[in-house]
């Protein structure tokens, strides 16, 4: 029996923004799905109306947009609703101790928000929040 095959899939209140956020966070790069895009337009599945062109020329939905890299995809959908609660899943930045501040400086000039340092018995890292509030840590 193999695993299951998954991504992540993250609320938002503008997919594209955050897409961008974490794709710069992550070194990730932003799907592209012109190409297939292209093939519904064509098929009369969808209206040109229904898709937004990316400042970088990549085609995408406009209620999604998802990210690439060395992991797992992340999908980002746009949602009416906003955040109003703490992550119940975040993501943890594993850089290791010596390039922690680097890489919370780094985050910083992206748009994120440092929230917290905690240094206890169980471990030594920086809780953080991105462009929408979500909280992720940098250890």
């Amino acid at each position: 029996m193999t695993g299951t095959d998954w991504q992540l899939a993250v609320d938002a209140v503008d997919a594209h923004t955050l897409a961008d956020f974490w794709a710069e966070a992550l070194r990730y790069t932003i799907e592209d799905n012109t190409a297939a895009i292209e093939r519904v337009l064509a098929q009369g599945y969808a209206k040109e109306s229904d898709t937004v062109v990316r400042h970088d020329g990549i085609r995408s939905w406009a209620e999604f947009e998802a990210i690439r890299g060395n992991g797992r995809r992340i999908l980002f959908h746009t949602v009416p609703e906003p955040k109003t609660t703490k992550n119940r899943w975040h993501i943890d930045l594993n850089v290791g101790e010596q390039q922690m501040e680097a890489e919370v400086q780094r985050l910083v000039a992206l748009g994120a928000v440092r929230v917290q340092e905690i240094n206890e018995p169980g471990g030594h890292f920086i809780v953080m929040r991105d462009t929408e509030g979500n909280e992720f840590c940098v250890q």
